[in-house]
């Protein structure tokens, strides 16, 4: 790999995991077409945003893509690959090209139809680990955990250190209860990817419900060390610290999570009932209301009504 200059304003934006799930897609898959003896080159420089990596081989294939950003950072990639001259990987091809059509329809919501693009990458090779981790999170997607994990465990048993796939099965055992076996596969994928602001923060949520709040602490503290614009983790954190009947710590933590994500319905919502547990009706109210305006504009119906409700007990108390 060539060197990269140690310049503090070189700076790729973006979600940590993903990026290193790109990273490491292209790298694995530069290796499944580099020939015996061949060798790959990465390079990353300062330019447009656009970062691409050239695989020196026999076969010449050029790799390039680029990094899109969305709200939610779903979108976090589109893949293309493309051949210079035909040969015996026409199948890889094929299956890569699959898959970037799954995970485009994931993108655009359509996740029946991207289940059936990375099925039929699967038919045509049956070792494709990123097929069944991409198949696996659209099942989950569609709220079917039981096919999720198949295709996860599908894809451990080809890649062992696939922390995605560990992960994300974590995240289904915690979904479903198994905050054992959850905190099992987190803990697997931290090791696995010891800068896995999301594996830290999921297993913080688990620490939390399994009474274990300084362990949630800890762990919502390493995702905040990795991320620390990551509002979820500051919300989390909050939750623990106001268990822990630290409720200026949680408020301000929940001021974090809001000043990081301003849409955070659910932090106006837990600031306003620990203000008003700390007697502070105005600061309550003020936050309750827009908590109860985020939730409308949301289309939460059931978390506007509560929290409308609260108002309403509130202010009869004034």
């Amino acid at each position: 790999m060539d060197d990269i200059p140690n310049n503090p304003k070189l700076i790729i934006r973006g979600d940590n995991q993903q990026i290193y799930q790109l990273v490491s897609n292209i790298i694995r898959n530069a290796i499944r077409y580099t020939s015996e003896g061949g060798s790959i080159k990465i390079k990353l420089a300062r330019g447009e945003p656009l970062i691409s990596g050239t695989c020196k081989m026999k076969l010449w294939y050029k790799i390039a893509w680029t990094l899109g950003t969305a709200l939610t950072l779903v979108n976090i990639y589109s893949f293309s690959a493309y051949a210079a001259s035909s040969g015996s990987k026409d199948t890889d091809i094929q299956s890569l090209q699959l898959l970037q059509q799954g995970q485009e329809k994931a993108n655009q919501g359509q996740f029946q139809n991207a289940i059936s693009a990375y099925t039929r990458a699967i038919e045509i090779n049956p070792k494709y680990t990123d097929a069944y981790l991409y198949r696996g999170l659209a099942h989950h997607d569609l709220g079917d955990p039981k096919r999720a994990i198949e295709d996860f465990e599908r894809a451990i048993q080809l890649d062992p250190n696939n922390a995605k796939a560990i992960y994300s099965r974590g995240e289904i055992k915690s979904d479903l209860g198994d905050l054992p076996g959850a905190l099992v596969d987190l803990t697997q994928a931290i090791q696995i990817s010891s800068n896995y602001v999301q594996a830290y923060n999921d297993r913080g949520i688990v620490h939390s419900k399994l009474g274990n709040r300084a362990a949630a602490i800890q762990d919502l503290d390493a995702a905040l060390k990795i991320k620390p614009d990551y509002a979820d983790a500051y919300y989390n954190r909050a939750q623990a610290y106001a268990e822990q009947k630290d409720l200026q710590k949680a408020i301000a933590d929940l001021t974090q999570a809001i000043r990081f994500n301003p849409n955070l319905a659910e932090a106006y919502g837990h600031r306003g009932m620990l203000h008003a547990e700390t007697g502070d009706k105005s600061a309550a109210l003020t936050d309750l209301q827009k908590a109860a305006e985020l939730f409308k504009q949301q289309g939460n119906r059931e978390y506007y009504e509560q929290t409308s409700s609260y108002i309403k007990q509130i202010q009869q108390q004034q």
